[in-house]
């Protein structure tokens, strides 16, 4: 066996299997133990143990999040050989955090890319609510700063591992010199066998005709789109059902957003756990995504 490793991830979300960002993480550190290498994480209960309801205070602590990051790494640095950071955690140089291994810069989702979408949906859909001139000011300012930090941090991570070909031609025009090495998301043998034995036939799930969408209810992943799709594929095939799983909303809110009132055709689910998920798409024939980013 080759060397084994003493990693440290860096995450500036809670150590959660069910939010995408740290699901990423977890399994990533779950692979790398079983491969024989060392690992821990600080994420961002690790710098705020005290739970908090507010959603500003949750916001402004991700900003706040990588000083601690870089506390941390300066008092524990030297017990890694490698860092794996998401990008915008550690937006210091090495020579301040005092550690000589290697910084990987990991993408679950390009900050800048989502900034560069913010701006162009703000000009699609003018209607989306802004909330007080407090509020916008407040968040226009932290939105500013974690912009600040995922900037900073591209000039001090030693390479980047991203999970599509789009990002890598992004960061190589930005940080010519600087490897990308690019590695899409994958199952595990157990999660493949789990969702291999959960599906029903396949002739069975052409006839139920159900559609499925996993992911937070948002602008970035196509509410706004969803209306005028599940319109198209009502007027060609009105018996299709569709399932809206994780969507971190209510029912209602969903319904609302596609115009639609509640009937047996729509299955929405806010929140689920991640061993569940075989069974509730077993039946669903078609997964549809349409994602910004």
């Amino acid at each position: 066996m080759s060397k084994s490793l003493r990693i440290l991830a860096v995450i500036h979300h809670p150590w959660d299997p069910r939010l995408g960002a740290s699901r990423v993480y977890v399994e990533l550190a779950s692979e790398w133990e079983r491969a024989g290498h060392h690992v821990e994480k600080f994420c961002l209960t690790d710098a705020f143990p005290r739970p908090t309801r507010s959603r500003p205070m949750s916001i402004l602590r991700q900003v706040l999040f990588a000083r601690r990051a870089a506390d941390f790494v300066r008092r524990n640095g030297a017990r890694f050989d490698i860092i794996d950071a998401l990008i915008g955690t550690l937006p210091v140089p090495k020579e301040r955090l005092r550690f000589h291994g290697l910084i990987v810069g990991r993408s679950v989702g390009l900050p800048q890319l989502y900034e560069e979408f913010v701006s162009s949906s703000q000009k699609r859909w003018p209607d989306q609510p802004r909330g007080k001139l407090v509020g916008r000011i407040f968040y226009r300012l932290v939105k500013w700063m974690l912009q600040r930090n995922a900037d900073r941090a591209l000039r001090h991570c030693d390479l980047f591992n991203v999970a599509n070909e789009d990002e890598k031609g992004w960061l190589e025009q930005r940080c010519p010199g600087k490897p990308v090495i690019v590695l899409p998301y994958g199952l595990n043998d157990e999660e493949r066998a789990a969702f291999g034995n959960a599906a029903r036939p396949g002739a069975e799930r052409l006839r139920r005709k159900e559609i499925c969408f996993l992911g937070m209810w948002s602008v970035r992943k196509g509410s706004r789109d969803w209306p005028d799709i599940v319109r198209r594929i009502l007027k060609s095939e009105p018996s299709a059902r569709f399932a809206f799983f994780g969507t971190m909303t209510d029912e209602q809110s969903v319904l609302r957003d596609l115009q639609l009132t509640a009937s047996e055709s729509i299955r929405c689910l806010p929140e689920y756990q991640p061993q569940e998920l075989p069974q509730l798409i077993a039946n669903c024939a078609v997964g549809l995504f349409p994602s910004y980013i």
